[in-house]
């Protein structure tokens, strides 16, 4: 205990202790005497901001079990994305290491967290002090985003929190459940659970069917995202739960016993694999390229799997689940998978965007991947021979990175008939008599090995549509020749990025891009159902629609029909389709504060269209933060601390306004 509260140390030592409060808090008040950076004399230590508003909300309900510490520097390895590529300069990619050695490696990582174990992760910034250092492209001030946790919202990492070299920040992943002050809040289903590590379970309060499990993490610095993330701010993030074990044998009426593994009692990877896809651009020389006067979206022509350009995976005659990430910038998928004989492969959907479907769909092509999507497939190899090869290919060309050109047949992409060079080959596998096991280095598994993994009837219940408290129209939208009215509203500082083509548009009123400082919509009541009616009226552009913190239910597509994995799905990433209209339920609770929705063509992003929202937390609950009851003033960060500004709050989104329409005209 600390002056009353709760603090956690580390038992590696060498580490503050993780507390609630920032150490950003004595050096404000201390007037910058107390827990300065150390690789500077005038900022504070931790850059997440002091005070209440950015204390971890339910600190001890969510008290840490288990910590993180990662930090984000240079890759020093003589690293190259192909033995036949060049060796990358110091500063063309940064990636994540263990500890605070400033030692990075590649591929991004990958990092296990189970229900009913929360944690820290504290996260260094060990990039160049000098912003220019930086390879031609990227930003030394980053934030990182727990994509889709629900996690409080000074530890989502886009609440305009970013921090600088030399700083940590430690963001609190609670692993919470969705609607834990609402569903089950006793934990008497062992459905809403985690592993507790000795073939039991860990029951939490919260829904079941709203359990996360293929998740990633990358960075959220408002008007750098896109640099940031395609030069090494990102990591896979599985959550592991209850009926989603990780062990394809413990038999106990509730794990799922998909495809995995049995070395570990949660978490095995040997038959469950993350595939983080990505293209890349290499300049003459050879070296990893940006284009950062790039408005439209940005595309490159060179395809990565887990940053390794095409590779091959060699997997045994049996089932695999593959966690396939669209982690590019700008650039769609439709990927399918093909035998030696070019026919296609079956593989079976379980989940979309980390969230089960409800029962598993069997496909030959899925449905087109934009930025941020995720599907989680199984594939059986057990019908192919030792030495079989197949291709995992991509079917969606592009011109341009404001939106897919279009979508070619299997003859046409396996024959190349397309100036897009990621079309085709994206990697392959090849099916062989024995490999090593991930989970149990040194021991080897072998073809003649029993498969005891299951792809059961059915994944989980369908979250049933709900007559809505109220209704918002959410339009994504060009400027609509109002640029120089929208000048001057720029908040972060966004440098020479005055100017914007992208906006968004609440119930019908005015455009507006990314100002931190400005709310856009505000949630007044936590557990209130809301249905949201996305439109993109951008005309010729496509958007990939993420919501942060909540996942929603999919109800519609206007005149379109949903496709097969669409109907019933959760998702936090939809999308939008040119011209196209979506609707979706959402509904929120737990944690207040700011956060925000955007396009996730993060070239789009940059250049503005986000908007932030707000939670206000219940009244009624005492177990919530009190601060979060109102608004939030908002931090602006600099290397010299972070102060506070006051937010403005759009009347069209603010329930408390009289001019707010609880369900404005032009709904579907």
């Amino acid at each position: 205990m600390e002056n009353g509260e709760t603090v956690l140390d580390f038992p590696s030592g060498g580490e503050l202790p993780a507390r609630r409060l920032s150490y950003h808090t004595e050096f404000t008040e201390s007037g910058g005497e107390m827990n300065t950076n150390p690789w500077n004399d005038y900022g504070p230590l931790e850059g997440r901001p002091p005070g209440e508003y950015f204390a971890h909300q339910r600190w001890d309900e969510f008290l840490p079990k288990v910590a993180y510490i990662m930090s984000l520097a240079p890759v020093r390895s003589n690293i190259s994305f192909h033995d036949n590529f060049p060796e990358q300069e110091e500063n063309k990619v940064w990636s994540f290491g263990e500890g605070r050695t400033g030692q990075s490696l590649l591929p991004p990582p990958l990092i296990k967290m189970r229900y009913g174990e929360p944690a820290i992760v504290r996260s260094y910034n060990m990039l160049p002090m000098n912003p220019k250092d930086n390879g031609g492209f990227g930003s030394n001030s980053q934030a990182t985003h727990n994509h889709n946790g629900h996690n409080a919202s000074g530890s989502d990492g886009a609440s305009n929190a970013h921090h600088y070299p030399g700083q940590f920040y430690d963001y609190h992943w609670t692993t919470c459940l969705a609607r834990a002050d609402m569903t089950n809040t006793s934990a008497s289903d062992n459905r809403a659970s985690g592993p507790d590590g000795n073939g039991g379970l860990l029951n939490v309060a919260g829904d079941y069917r709203e359990l996360q499990g293929s998740m990633w993490f990358h960075d959220h610095r408002f008007f750098y995202t896109a640099e940031n993330v395609y030069k090494g701010h990102l990591g896979a993030l599985n959550y592991y739960s209850g009926p989603d074990r990780g062990n394809e044998v413990i038999n106990d009426g509730v794990n799922l016993r998909l495809p995995s593994g049995t070395e570990l009692d949660w978490g095995n990877v040997d038959f469950d694999v993350n595939l983080v896809v990505s293209d890349a651009a290499l300049d003459q020389d050879g070296q990893y390229q940006f284009d950062i006067f790039n408005t439209i979206g940005f595309i490159a022509d060179q395809v990565l799997v887990n940053f390794t350009y095409k590779p091959f995976f060699e997997v045994l005659p049996r089932k695999y689940r593959f966690r396939i990430l669209a982690a590019s910038m700008s650039r769609f998928w439709k990927f399918a998978l093909v035998n030696g004989a070019n026919k296609l492969v079956p593989m079976t959907v379980i989940a979309t965007d980390g969230n089960f479907l409800p029962a598993p769909v069997t496909v030959t092509s899925l449905d087109w991947q934009s930025v941020g999507e995720r599907f989680d497939v199984i594939v059986d190899f057990s019908a192919f021979p030792i030495s079989s090869r197949l291709r995992m290919i991509n079917m969606l060309e592009h011109e341009d990175g404001n939106r897919p050109k279009e979508q070619l047949s299997l003859a046409d992409t396996l024959a190349r008939k397309s100036n897009d060079p990621a079309i085709g080959d994206v990697m392959q596998f090849r099916v062989v008599g024995q490999v090593e096991s991930v989970d149990a280095p040194g021991k080897i598994h072998r073809a003649s090995d029993i498969d005891r993994s299951v792809v059961p009837a059915k994944l989980t219940d369908v979250i049933p549509i709900q007559q809505p408290v109220r209704e918002r129209v959410i339009e994504f939208k060009g400027a609509d020749g109002e640029l120089d009215k929208l000048t001057g509203e720029c908040f972060p500082d966004c440098g020479d990025k005055e100017r914007f083509g992208y906006t968004l548009k609440i119930n019908g009123e005015s455009n507006h891009f990314l100002n931190a400082n400005r709310i856009s919509m505000l949630i007044p009541r936590p557990g209130e159902v809301e249905h949201w009616t996305i439109i993109n009226a951008g005309g010729g552009w496509d958007h990939p629609m993420h919501l942060h913190f909540e996942e929603g239910r999919t109800i519609s597509r206007g005149s379109k029909a949903l496709t097969a994995l669409e109907r019933n799905s959760r998702k936090d990433v939809w999308r939008l389709g040119v011209n196209g209209k979506l609707k979706i339920q959402v509904r929120f609770g737990e944690f207040g504060g700011a956060y925000v929705t955007h396009c996730h063509n993060t070239v789009h992003e940059d250049w503005a269209m986000v908007m932030r929202y707000d939670i206000l937390t219940d009244q009624k609950n005492d177990k919530v933060s009190q601060t979060h009851r109102s608004i939030i003033p908002t931090p602006n960060p600099s290397p010299n601390g972070v102060t506070y500004v006051t937010p403005e709050i759009l009347p069209e989104g603010n329930p408390f306004s009289r001019s707010f329409r609880p369900f404005p005209s032009g709904r579907i």
